[in-house]
């Protein structure tokens, strides 16, 4: 009996230790995971810290160090981030490849995609649209340096011009000092007409980095870009093809995943800071903004500027105004059409005093009337201002014209922004004297007139006041 007994009390013994270890165990697991998901929860208001990228060009060397970051590292997103996400109800929204007909064309959108753009928040920042072929990929390096945000570039690829595009795309990502910026913050696209398909096109974007590429010849010296190529070899060129600017406009914006997009010319290069600048103005102010839909549409332009060959591009107002002094510096297309660049107040925007430490502002506002009603200005948007009319090419001038012409029917505001500007890139415009351009010129004005801008008053209305 006493055997029985104590068999008994050793077997609740033993069950009651298996218990306590298991509970032990447990407890101890637990502290575990809370431990590690409080060293990896960062608080949500800590910035994130970037990788340095060496700059080796003598270029950059002036340019303040927080713009010389990469962004490898996870995003956090920040406050400003979340509750302009609520103020505009945006929805975030990947890139992802895509084939598709627009038009009379192919398009290969996101070809290859920006890594960080990829995961880019709606609110997160503002995509720079742009458009070319690949003689343009010279600019992509300073445009991605200065704007530290996501870049859409659709890029006309006709025929055997895809391959010169393939090796172009290869060399500004692997080949340039700022080659992990293109990596992170361009989206390539290309598009061709049917009628001029290339023999072959990647399946993928896997396909397309696994093209092959050199930066560096036998004997260790630099390779020249494949973009420095002669136009006249082109495949475009050789089929005597016009360029048509306004498609790819409209691809590179279509192709946005950021709530605000920023249509411009790959040869126009901002201000440093301008991304951020702008959404801190729109976080701390949302009276800048169109929010009630009862009042007009509004977008925001900066003043554009060209520079002689012989300076750098300025960062800020005050290295602008210096060039300005010293007559290096001046109104964009100031002997061709000073009425196509000059904001309202431009006197004033110039003589207006300036500290690094100054908030972008709203400086002035006017319609597309009157004084402007010849004005082409770039600007920040919201994406939803009429798309560009793509029966217009580049040969035959005004292409941005009938847009405008479509927001003043609209009653577009343009509010005009301070200290942020856009320089072209460095060298003076003169007439050019192209009788071909003046022909296609003279055409396309006619076409304009007797049946564009027929249908435009049918679609958005009449007003005497507004001008293609």
């Amino acid at each position: 009996m006493a055997a029985k007994f104590n068999i008994r009390n050793l077997r609740v013994f033993l069950l009651l230790l298996l218990m306590t270890i298991a509970a032990f165990l447990l407890l101890s697991n637990v502290e575990q995971v809370h431990q590690l998901a409080v060293t990896q929860q960062p608080h949500r208001n800590e910035k994130i810290e970037l990788e340095s990228l060496e700059l080796v060009e003598e270029t950059y060397k002036d340019i303040p160090l927080e713009h010389k970051m990469t962004t490898e590292s996870p995003r956090l997103v920040t406050q400003r981030t979340l509750e302009l996400k609520k103020l505009l109800k945006c929805r975030d929204r990947q890139l992802k490849l895509e084939k598709v007909q627009h038009g009379d064309y192919w398009v290969i959108k996101n070809l290859v995609i920006g890594r960080e753009s990829q995961r880019m928040g709606c609110a997160e920042s503002i995509t720079y649209t742009t458009n070319g072929d690949f003689t343009f990929f010279d600019n992509l390096e300073t445009v991605a340096q200065r704007w530290l945000g996501p870049i859409s570039f659709a890029i006309h690829s006709p025929g055997y011009d895809l391959n010169s595009t393939l090796d172009a795309i290869q060399y500004v990502r692997n080949c340039l000092p700022g080659s992990q910026l293109i990596s992170d913050y361009v989206s390539f696209h290309v598009f061709f007409a049917h009628a001029h398909m290339p023999e072959y096109v990647p399946y993928d974007e896997s396909e397309t980095l696994n093209w092959p590429y050199n930066c560096v010849a036998e004997d260790g010296d630099l390779l020249m870009p494949p973009y420095y190529q002669n136009r006249n070899q082109m495949y475009k060129v050789q089929a005597n093809m016009t360029y048509p600017i306004n498609v790819g406009r409209n691809i590179a914006r279509q192709a946005a995943n950021t709530h605000f997009i920023f249509a411009c010319d790959i040869e126009l290069y901002p201000s440093l800071g301008f991304v951020d600048q702008f959404l801190n103005m729109v976080y701390h102010n949302n009276s800048v903004l169109q929010l009630n839909p009862k009042l007009p549409p509004r977008v925001y332009p900066l003043p554009v500027f060209e520079i002689h060959e012989d300076v750098m591009v300025p960062n800020d107002k005050n290295e602008l105004m210096q060039l300005f002094h010293k007559k290096k510096a001046q109104l964009f297309h100031a002997h061709l059409c000073q009425n196509c660049h000059k904001v309202p107040g431009y006197q004033n925007w110039l003589n207006q005093k300036f500290n690094s430490s100054d908030q972008l502002k709203l400086f002035s506002k006017t319609l597309r009337q009157d004084t402007f009603k010849y004005w082409e200005p770039f600007y920040v948007s919201d994406n939803r201002e009429p798309f560009f009319d793509e029966r217009v090419t580049w040969e035959g001038q005004s292409n941005k014209r009938i847009q405008g012409y479509a927001m003043c029917l609209l009653g577009y505001e343009y509010h005009v922004l301070h200290p942020a500007f856009l320089v072209h890139s460095p060298g003076i415009k003169i007439p050019s004297g192209n009788s071909t351009r003046a022909i296609y010129a003279k055409e396309m004005t006619k076409f304009i007139k007797s049946k564009i801008q027929p249908e435009y008053r049918v679609l958005y209305g009449k007003n005497k006041k507004c001008f293609t």
